[in-house]
């Protein structure tokens, strides 16, 4: 596994990044938005690292369904992936699989894998999640936010090599957006990841990850 030190690429742009970012896409256009993915979880795969994608789809697919999901996100893996190396699934029943969001559930989840990724002698792991199903209402939702600060707690624990979560400006209120902000410290401006000026440290939200 690489260490923190370690400058790794996202893909849609020249820049490269220490691990350890955890950032927040704000996006009102969908073909951007699915190009940068796609972007983002192919230059992952390329490098050697473990990548997951909790995306906006129907239902997980399975392995006679992965090829034709990929096209329709617009990722294109490398030719000479492990099997193991891509998780793609739905979002909802992936951050909520019993029905209810636990913060401290999926916070578990991720250094679990970070983990077995380390077993595997992946060249490291990056994760992104779109947040649609936010929406719906479900059980323990109110509690994302206090999420999003437990990652900020998880990345320094375990350098993953980019957490990029997903939001459509047009589907969340004011209020969400400012709170969103608050929890994460880098954003995606323009194709570019620039320090989020609205950011506050997680201890400002009273946020205690739970220990490994």
């Amino acid at each position: 596994m690489c260490q923190a030190s370690h400058q790794v690429s996202f893909g849609f742009n020249e820049q490269t990044f220490p691990a350890g970012l955890h950032i927040c896409y704000l996006y009102n256009n969908e073909n951007e938005r699915r190009r940068t993915i796609a972007e983002f979880v192919q230059s992952g795969l390329a490098a050697g690292e473990k990548v997951t994608y909790f995306a906006d789809i129907p239902s997980t697919p399975s392995s006679n369904e992965m090829g034709e999901c990929l096209s329709q996100l617009g990722i294109t893996p490398p030719g000479n992936i492990k099997p193991e190396q891509l998780i793609l699934a739905q979002a909802e029943t992936s951050y909520c699989p019993d029905g209810t969001f636990m913060p401290e559930r999926v916070i578990d989840h991720w250094r679990a894998l970070y983990r077995q990724a380390q077993h595997e002698r992946f060249a490291g792991v990056r994760m992104t999640g779109d947040t649609s199903w936010l929406r719906k209402g479900m059980p323990g939702a109110e509690r994302w936010v206090e999420y999003e600060a437990m990652l900020n707690t998880l990345v320094e624990e375990y350098p993953v090599h980019g957490v990029i979560c997903q939001y459509d400006v047009n589907k969340i209120d004011g209020a969400t957006l400012f709170d969103v902000l608050n929890v994460h410290p880098m954003m995606i401006v323009a194709g570019q990841v620039v320090h989020n000026p609205y950011y506050q440290r997680p201890e400002k939200h009273n946020v205690l990850a739970s220990a490994s």
